[in-house]
């Protein structure tokens, strides 16, 4: 079998670096000192890949060829109330804005219109195998029998989740086209995303539907697309608390309703508008251990289950209250994978009063649609970049070297002078640090 190598490129772009199979067999501390070598890396940056020693292992054990972690900054939108509970939401995220406009969002659904109502699927889950050249769809009597092979089949692997209240729930044949037929088998996984189980009981069954139906087995995996496992949030919001700015509440509740029908029209608004609902459903994914991909490729092909991408929220106005509502496939779990795994997701879960599966995607519903709500209010308001420079104007503080008070200190003048670049920042923090240098002990300014 061939090796393969990836090449690293040197500081000087001369030197070109060579990572073969010796670098996956090293350790987690060689791998990094080799490369902090060879590509000239300071300390800083070694040091933002380290940390606790446990947690580097750890990552060893996650991924192949791990070289240490990178931080991704989690922060708690708190303030929700869904059903008639209060929720404090974890969010693992490096956008600045998310969890400013998931709280915002979020306290005032929860102060002004009593909280989110939600509605979740029981966690039932889809696995696959793919046979070409079948026989075609069998007979009911067939089908019939060939069911209960499998639930035969499957009594081993699903022993535990069966004994958990989950288990094997059914099974369809669909023909895909004229030479491919698909054997799809449904699991209730409970609290587990369920993906591990989900792959080895199609495999279990492949030889058996090929057996049984005729043709050739091509492949058994579990799909992603969770169609039978969705979440449902709403909301009610009086109108007169959408307003904003100079715009009263029935002007902004109307924009808002033209806004998602806006996103229903126009696919390329559409996108933008359903990346604004994962900001939140991804963070909370993220923070919670789960699989973010897996989420995000579910909800946008759910955005196109009529033929057609479109916004995945409704919004309408009823007898003076905005309605709005979003429901999305959500293949979350609570327990196995990187969920059970990892300390900082055991942490987030704890945050949230350790749900079960179907509450956690309940509540991943809510901040979606809380997180869609801030930006659509902003967008047809005063516009989405004012809120998203004052968050940037902390950023480039930092940059410029502020530490600790210093940061915000800076930020607010960098916002008062609307000029958001280095020199701007690194002109403020000099000022900052000057008026510092010349307060008295009492915290007055000397003249």
């Amino acid at each position: 079998m061939r090796k393969t190598s990836t090449v690293l490129t040197s500081p000087n772009e001369t030197e070109p670096i060579v990572l073969g199979t010796s670098f996956r067999r090293m350790g987690v501390r060689e791998r990094r000192d080799y490369l902090a070598v060879r590509l000239g890396l300071s300390g800083e940056d070694v040091d933002a890949l380290t940390g606790d020693t446990d947690l580097t292992d750890l990552c060893n054990v996650m991924v192949e060829s791990a070289i240490g972690h990178m931080a991704v900054p989690m922060g708690i939108a708190a303030g929700f109330v869904i059903d008639e509970e209060r929720v404090n939401v974890p969010m693992a995220v490096e956008e600045p804005s998310v969890i400013a406009a998931a709280t915002h969002a979020g306290s005032l659904i929860s102060r002004r219109g009593g909280g989110f109502v939600t509605i979740a699927d029981e966690p039932v889950m889809c696995a696959e195998v793919y046979l070409r050249d079948a026989d075609g769809i069998p007979s009911d009597r067939v089908l019939k029998k060939f069911k209960t092979e499998v639930r035969t089949r499957l009594r081993e692997p699903l022993q535990a989740m069966t004994a958990r209240g989950g288990g094997f729930r059914g099974l369809r044949v669909e023909r895909v086209d004229d030479r491919l037929t698909a054997v799809r088998i449904y699991v209730d996984t409970r609290n587990a995303m369920g993906a591990n189980l989900l792959n080895s009981a199609a495999e279990s069954i492949r030889e058996l539907a090929a057996d049984r139906l005729g043709g050739e087995s091509i492949m058994a995996i579990l799909s992603n697309a969770a169609d039978d496992r969705t979440a449902e949030a709403r909301f009610a919001l009086p109108v007169e608390f959408c307003a904003r700015g100079k715009r009263d509440g029935d002007e902004m509740a109307e924009r808002i309703v033209t806004a998602n029908t806006i996103a229903n029209r126009d696919y390329h608004r559409a996108v933008t508008h359903n990346k604004g609902i994962m900001n939140g459903v991804s963070s909370l994914a993220l923070a919670t251990g789960n699989d973010t991909r897996a989420v995000e490729a579910a909800c946008h092909a759910y955005a196109t289950r009529d033929g057609r991408y479109r916004a995945l929220t409704e919004y309408e106005v009823r007898d003076g209250v905005l309605h709005g509502s979003l429901r999305l496939p959500l293949a979350l779990g609570t327990v196995g994978g990187g969920v059970a795994f990892h300390p900082a997701s055991r942490f987030a879960l704890r945050v949230l009063g350790s749900p079960d599966s179907q509450r956690l995607a309940a509540i991943a519903a809510c901040v979606g649609l809380a997180q869609n709500f801030a930006a659509i209010s902003a967008l047809v308001g005063e516009g989405i970049q004012r809120g998203h420079m004052r968050l940037h104007a902390n950023r480039l503080a930092w940059m410029a070297g502020a530490r600790g008070r210093e940061i915000a200190a800076v930020a607010e003048r960098i916002s008062a002078a609307g000029r958001f670049n280095d020199e701007t920042a690194c002109r403020m923090l000099a000022t900052v640090r000057r008026e510092k240098s010349r307060e008295t002990p009492d915290g007055s300014v000397s003249e």
